[in-house]
């Protein structure tokens, strides 16, 4: 768990740390999966398949960027928190054409 927490940016964490920083992940997935559902309705998967969809792709558009190594702006921190939240919702907007197609 703690090399992927290293490849995603964030610092290396004590025991205490990393089970809070888990539980804000497990109420931001809750969250993510909540307001998708209602923005998607019918096309959603529910609120918490939404959410680890959301999350998945924001781990995974993270982990591209950071290999692609572009720097746009003056706050790489602020670039990699919104490729990620797009890169998550993409992923989800996806799925959903994916399936409304299916």
């Amino acid at each position: 768990m703690r090399t992927l927490i290293l490849m995603l940016g964030l610092p290396d964490m004590s025991t205490p740390q990393l089970v809070l920083f888990l539980a804000i992940v497990g109420v931001t997935l809750l969250l993510f999966g909540w307001i998708s559902d209602l923005l998607l309705r019918d096309g959603a998967f529910g609120i918490i398949l939404n959410g680890f969809i959301v999350i998945g792709g924001a781990v995974l558009g993270t982990l591209a960027w950071r290999k692609l190594g572009y720097a746009i702006g003056t706050n790489p921190a602020l670039t990699t928190s919104l490729v990620a939240l797009g890169s998550g919702l993409a992923l989800l907007i996806l799925l959903t054409v994916i399936r409304r197609w299916l």
